[in-house]
């Protein structure tokens, strides 16, 4: 249990705040690589670490307990991460079909924002629940094609197949459906510990 007088960076970094920020910085150099490296989108990734950040290190000194401080960081931390995987689509979309992949990632970010607790239960009591199967599916979905988009010997089985510009259609199409799903599930992180509790 942290005291309120040891709420200084140590304990802040050695709790979620180091995930956060180490993840949100080796994720957003990453993804500003996807499809081509962007000093303009690495830019805008380390500024909206920089106030997620400034917005953990606010709940910690206001002294919100371990617990939740855990929870809502793993909260930004996720759903950042899916924003960050939606952006190589977005960067080579245009026209309709910008407008119709940024209103795709916002239906599925609200949707589950409406439905956290349906997400949280889920995970909570897995047992009998359609949507832990439909996850679980799709983690499999995702593992396959992930494996068969890269290396198989020395060749890529499904890149192999693909132009440059295909190619990286792609990948960024990949990253934004992975997007969707992590966005969807970090809002299970959102339930308050003396919620669950009560159940």
């Amino acid at each position: 249990m942290v005291k309120d007088y040891e709420r200084n960076a140590k304990y802040f970094f050695s709790e979620n705040g180091f995930g956060l920020l180490g993840f949100n910085v080796l994720m957003g150099t990453l993804l500003s690589l996807v499809p081509r490296p962007s000093l303009l989108i690495f830019s805008l990734f380390m500024l909206v670490t920089a106030i997620e950040v400034t917005i953990a290190w606010i709940w910690w000194k206001k002294g919100m307990e371990i617990v939740r401080f855990n929870s809502l960081t793993a909260f930004l931390m996720f759903s950042t991460f899916g924003v960050f995987l939606v952006f190589p689509l977005l960067r080579i979309s245009n026209g309709m079909f910008f407008w119709v992949v940024l209103a795709f990632y916002l239906f599925i970010a609200f949707y589950s924002l409406y439905k956290r607790e349906l997400v949280f239960q889920a995970f909570h009591k897995p047992k009998g629940s359609k949507l832990y199967i439909s996850i679980i599916v799709i983690l499999f979905i995702f593992l396959i094609v992930g494996a068969l988009s890269f290396r198989y010997g020395q060749e890529m089985v499904i890149l192999a197949m693909m132009n440059d510009h295909q190619g990286a259609f792609f990948i960024s199409v990949f990253l934004y459906f992975i997007g969707l799903f992590v966005t969807f599930i970090s809002t299970s992180l959102l339930k308050k510990p003396s919620e669950i509790k009560r159940k």
